[in-house]
């Protein structure tokens, strides 16, 4: 081998690196941290994103489940109106049958959510006529009730004979 003491060594056979000389190292390291970092977030999103798939299946899945309930429980809802209405309509026709006096004073002992239901369905001809023969409190506070706007209770007839304060 050759003693390179006693001559200088051979010139480089490569240039240098031009980028070990410059900044362009430090932006050619940051672009690849600033690489990892976006793929870090994709494979973030991508996570979010299947989360998010199984999260739809399952409530669709819900939903579907859930619509013949609610079939089933819209049916039970007519059904359960239909039973109400027939009701209504028997109290309606017994009531319209009768002399307008006597239901008037049968009227007069009942809730008043009953007489306004039944009067509500009623013919206006047969209810003017048992309205008439009602007390007048209970014939104003069904009227009140099926004009569907109840006085105040200050202004109530009954209210209005007592004194400031009295129960």
């Amino acid at each position: 081998m050759a003693n390179w003491t006693d001559r200088p060594p051979p010139p480089p056979m490569c240039k240098p690196d031009p980028l070990s000389e410059s900044g362009e190292t430090a932006i050619l390291l940051a672009l690849k941290t600033r690489e990892a970092a976006l793929d870090r977030r994709a494979e973030a999103l991508d996570r979010e994103q299947q989360e998010l798939d199984a999260t739809k299946a399952a409530l669709s899945r819900q939903i579907a489940a859930l619509k013949p309930l609610a079939k089933r429980l819209e049916a039970l809802k007519t059904q359960n109106q239909s039973t109400e209405d027939a009701k209504w309509a028997a109290l309606v026709a017994t009531y319209g049958t009768m002399d307008p006096r006597n239901a008037a004073r049968i009227f007069d002992g009942l809730d008043p959510e009953i007489v306004f239901n039944v009067l509500r369905r009623m013919n206006s001809r047969k209810s003017a006529a048992i309205l008439a023969s009602m007390s007048p409190d209970k014939a104003q506070s069904i009227t009140e009730r099926l004009a569907g706007e109840p006085a105040p209770p200050s202004m109530h007839p009954a209210n209005a004979l007592l004194p400031d304060g009295a129960p």
